[in-house]
């Protein structure tokens, strides 16, 4: 649906064509993932994204404000709140996987809000496309590096290396300071019903 409350002059589409720091290492094909970039969705910058640095400190500490996804022309769901503190040191990425292989679901977004300041923190927000025209929000998942090895919190779809048939996996990839695959640890398993994720009994 068109988008009427959000007016031209606060938003703009954010350039698919950045790469966020440290993208480049991650990339999802690398560790048997079946995203891949899309040009099909965008995403909307922040209202003060373009402020510089000066007019970004005179905001309030917590203030917000949300990211949109977009197809084309229109807006289609808010997808994550962005903090004015965190304009500057972020980079958005957003990548589809078009063939989950599970019933009813016709694609899977994935937006990564990359944040490097002392660490590298990611905060992954997956959306289901339903066959419906619906989206649906998968719980975000957050994934952090400060040093030595770290856990790469992820969904994996049946299509996808690490995946199960007609199920949805929550896990993480245990990886190197060198990005290599250490292993796939699986925490959590989930059926959907349409609706929502339910957990394997």
């Amino acid at each position: 649906m068109k988008n009427t409350h959000v007016t031209l002059g606060f938003i703009a589409v954010y350039a698919l064509g950045t790469v966020g720091l440290f993208a480049q290492y991650v990339e999802h094909p690398k560790f048997g993932s079946r995203f891949y970039p899309t040009e099909v969705y965008a995403l909307t910058k922040s209202i003060w994204a373009d402020m510089d640095e000066d007019s970004l400190m005179l905001l309030d500490y917590h203030a917000t404000s949300p990211i949109y996804l977009l197809k084309e022309n229109d807006t289609l769901i808010p997808v994550l709140n962005q903090y004015a503190i965190d304009v500057q040191d972020s980079s958005l990425e957003v990548w589809v996987n078009d063939s989950p292989n599970i019933p009813g679901l016709k694609r899977v977004i994935l937006v990564e809000d990359y944040y490097t300041f002392c660490c590298l923190s990611i905060r992954l927000n997956y959306i289901i496309e339903t066959t419906e025209g619906r989206f649906v929000h998968l719980p975000e998942l957050k994934v952090e590096n400060c040093g030595e090895e770290f856990n790469f919190w992820q969904y994996r779809f049946p299509n996808e290396l690490y995946g199960l048939q007609n199920k949805i996996v929550l896990g993480y990839l245990n990886l190197t300071q060198a990005y290599e695959v250490i292993s796939f640890e699986k925490e959590e398993v989930f059926l959907w019903d349409g609706e929502k994720l339910i957990p394997e009994q």
